[in-house]
This record gives structure tokens, sequence and C-alpha cells, in this order.
């Protein structure tokens, strides 16, 4: 074998006999690697042109009567919104356009008969997968990057822009309808007030109505966080509660007697200021009625510690969705490698293995929202919930390497 030779496999990442192991990871995994990012950026540039026209038909008017209102350039203030829908829209779709672009990448060589050709040359399937494995890590950090950090910020960016959907959903303010909250052995019913520093207005305080033993009513115009030991300051309070049994009279009943169901309520006192502990965290106003998952990561760590009486199945699975992103295009991706062989081999393709083989995976991504919201309402824990669509990926990969692993 002459050197050139000897060069030539090397840079395959091949094992030469007579010389020490070279790299995997050679010209041939580089080339399938740039095929790789090549064809999942041009999947997801569709997927992002599909997006926005659907988007822009339901939402220009807006963007540019916003504008308008702002003062501001039409134009600048549109691209600024795409932008920002830019980041949300991938971060929804990524791990899929993973999965079909890998496909399609290996779909495409598999035609070419380069697949072929390097296999008939000694290139093995783990060698195809070392490249996929560095997809992998590219496509993981960006997807979780976008899950924990970036999309949070443009989602609220639009927010306090008030622009589009979220700008209308999740905008800071005076919500417009009463809210019932029950924490502990209290319920509440206030308008609350989405801000930095929330408020509850129009309060309503029920002690002890859970127990259903009804202690007393407090009224008051608003109530503030005090930032200490879960107190919170409320002002123009109106203290309501029953009267002892002695000092009762009316003409439901006896006082005391075991037929006087219904206890009324008389005006005790009244209070400029009045400080009660109410555990609710600040952080619970600020971002009430917001799926966990849109959460900056702060506060949603602060929303998932054990002294939140008012957590939600949504805050768990949130965090854990948020770790499962850094693996789940690596597995899409990984499945879509393994996948793509099955189809044919050289130019003997069968259309209905690709049909078929492509459906598999629009079927991993439902199953991956249908796992998402199931952990958001509490039906699978957090954990399950988040990582049970980077599982069946993975077993899907298994599956079909084991198929090519058959002799033919």
């Amino acid at each position: 074998m002459s050197m050139g030779a000897a060069q030539a496999k090397g840079s395959y990442g091949w094992r030469i006999a007579a010389g020490p192991p070279v790299a995997l990871f050679g010209i041939a995994a580089r080339r399938a690697l740039a095929l790789y990012v090549k064809v999942t950026a041009l999947v997801m540039t569709m997927f992002l042109i599909i997006a926005w026209a659907i988007d822009l038909a339901q939402n220009l008017d807006g963007v540019l009567a916003r504008a308008a209102e702002l003062e501001r350039s039409g134009p600048v203030l549109l691209a600024t919104y795409l932008g920002f829908r830019t980041v949300d829209i991938v971060t929804r779709l990524f791990p899929v356009a993973c999965f079909i672009g890998v496909f399609a990448a290996e779909l495409y060589r598999l035609f070419n008969r380069e697949t072929t050709i390097l296999a008939a040359a000694g290139w093995s399937p783990r060698q195809t997968l070392v490249a996929v494995a560095a997809f992998a890590c590219l496509s993981g950090a960006l997807q979780g990057s976008l899950e924990r950090w970036w999309r949070p910020a443009a989602v609220f960016a639009q927010a306090d822009l008030e622009l589009g959907a979220y700008g209308g959903r999740f905008k800071r303010g005076v919500l417009a309808d009463k809210r019932w909250l029950v924490v502990n052995d209290t319920t509440l019913r206030a308008r609350i007030v989405r801000a930095d520093r929330p408020e509850f207005r129009d309060v309503e305080l029920y002690r002890g109505v859970v127990s259903g033993d009804l202690r007393d009513v407090i009224v008051a115009r608003k109530a503030e966080p005090l930032g200490q030991g879960g107190f919170w300051r409320f002002h123009d309070v109106d203290l309501w509660a029953s009267l002892p049994p002695d000092d009762r009279s009316g003409d439901e009943g006896e006082p005391g007697s075991e037929g006087y169901a219904e206890q009324p309520l008389y005006l005790i006192s009244r209070y400029a200021t009045l400080d009660i502990r109410l555990d609710v965290l600040p952080s619970t106003l600020t971002y009430f009625d917001i799926p966990a998952f849109y959460l900056p990561q702060q506060p949603l760590e602060r929303l998932a510690a054990d002294d939140n009486p008012l957590k939600g199945p949504d805050v768990e699975a949130a965090l854990w969705r948020r770790i499962a992103a850094f693996f789940l295009p690596g597995a899409y991706a990984l499945l879509g490698a393994s996948l793509a062989p099955i189809a044919g081999s050289g130019r003997i393709v069968s259309p209905g293995r690709i049909v078929g083989l492509a459906l598999c995976g629009y079927f991993a991504l439902v199953a991956t929202k249908v796992s998402w919201a199931m952990g958001e309402i509490g039906a699978l824990s957090g954990f399950t919930s988040s990582w049970i669509a980077v599982v069946f990926a993975l077993v899907g990969t298994l599956v079909a390497q084991a198929v090519l692993s058959r002799p033919h």
C-alpha cells in the first residue's frame, strides 16, 4: 500500500493496520456534519417562512398600529417583532427540524451512493453516528439555550412592547377579572396586578373557610408584599366577623342552637393598614396565569421552591423540560440518521418506506407534545413527561440499528 493510499484511508477515519489508530472524525464525517447542518437549516427556514406567513396574517395590522402608538418606525418594529417570533418558533420546531434534516441528508447521501461507496471502502455505521453525535452536541446546546434563556427573553420583550398574541396575554398591569386563590386555610378573591412589584386590588380574604370554620372576612382596597416572612400589607381594611354567641340576635334561630347554621357577619373594626401573613410569593403574581415554560429561569426556580403553596405541576415539568432540551434534538437526529438507511441501498429505494419512516418522526413529535401537555396538567410527573420523548427516540434508534445490523 502506498503512502498516499494510507493517508487517504486515514482521512476517512479508518484504522491503518500497520500504524496507530487514527481519529474517527475524519474528512467524510466532517462532510456529513456540514450536510446535516445545511439541510437542517434549510428545513428550519422553510418552517419559519410558513410560520411568519401565518403570524403576520393575524398580527400585521396590530403591529403597525402599535408602532403608530409608540411613534416608532413601522418596518423597524415589524422586523423587531419578527426577530422575537423567530426565537419562539425555532424553540418549538427545531427538534423536529433536526429529525427531518438529518433524515433527508442521509437519504441524499443514499441516493448519491455516497454511503454505499464509503461502506464498501470500510466505513462503518459507528463512524456515521460519531458525526451525528457531533451534530447532537451543537443542536442540543442551541435548543437548551433557547428553552432556558432566549425564548423567555423574547416572549417577555413582546409582552413589554404589547406586540402580537403574547403582548395581549402576558402584558403587565391589572387583570380584568377577579381571581380566586386558595392558600393553606385561606381563600382570597382579588384583582391581580402583574408587575415587578405586584399587588392585589379589591381584596376579599376569607380565613378559615377551607376547613369549614369561617373565622372572619377581611376586605381591603389593596395588598402589597412586604418582602419578608411572607407578610403582606393590606390598606383600607374592613374586618368582618361573627359576634360571640351571647351577643347574637336575629330571626334565624336561637343563639348557639344546633339548628343555627348560618352566622351573620358584622363589621368589627377598620384599619388604615394591617400586616397579615399570606404565603403567596410575589413572583406568583408577577407571572400569574402565564405557563411555566415561558418564565425566565430565576423566577421559575423560585416558584419551584418548597415554600410555594401555589406551585403547580407545570413548574416542575418546565424545569425538567429545560434539562431534557439539551438532549432532545440529538435524540431526534440519531433517530433520523438510523431510519434513513432502512429506505434502501444505493439507488434502490422504496417510496413507501420513506413515507413510513418520515411518519415515525411525526409520531415522535406528537408523542413529545402530548407528554409535555400531560406533564403540565399533572397527569405525568415532570421528570417522566420531559424525558419520555428522548427515551422513545433512543429506543427507536436502537431498534433501527438492530434492523440494519441483520444479515441480508
